[in-house]
């Protein structure tokens, strides 16, 4: 390949073999799952929101449809227009927020989990 071809093309920035969007889009997904698991669980009736911050969003259809869904969409697709304006090929900053992020959501998930396992083991 001709070098003046490949001068303007930058590698995708990866960590662990996942790009920064991948896990940023992975994050979000992560979120999704939270909203659903504790919509299920709030409609069984045995359990409440944990979170006093969303205690308030969550009575609301439109707010809980705002405050779960669209803006932390918006705030992915901010960060990953900054992360793409900022012109580096790794951000260790934020790759170690978003991994925080995940681990974060996946324990979360993961406490859902056991909740549905009460709930469905306890009747």
């Amino acid at each position: 390949m001709d070098q003046t071809k490949t001068e303007g093309i930058k590698p995708v920035a990866r960590h662990g073999g996942r790009s920064f969007y991948v896990r940023l889009l992975f994050l979000y997904f992560l979120n999704l799952t939270d909203w659903i698991c504790t919509e299920a669980l709030l409609f069984s009736g045995r359990f409440s929101e944990a979170n006093p911050i969303m205690r308030p969003v969550l009575g609301g259809v439109w707010q809980t449809i705002f405050f779960k869904g669209i803006l932390p969409l918006l705030l992915v697709l901010l960060c990953a227009a900054v992360y793409k304006l900022a012109g580096e090929e790794e951000s260790r900053f934020a790759n170690i927020l978003l991994n925080i992020g995940i681990v974060a959501y996946i324990l979360v998930n993961l406490r859902h989990i056991f909740n549905f396992v009460l709930l469905f083991f306890s009747i």
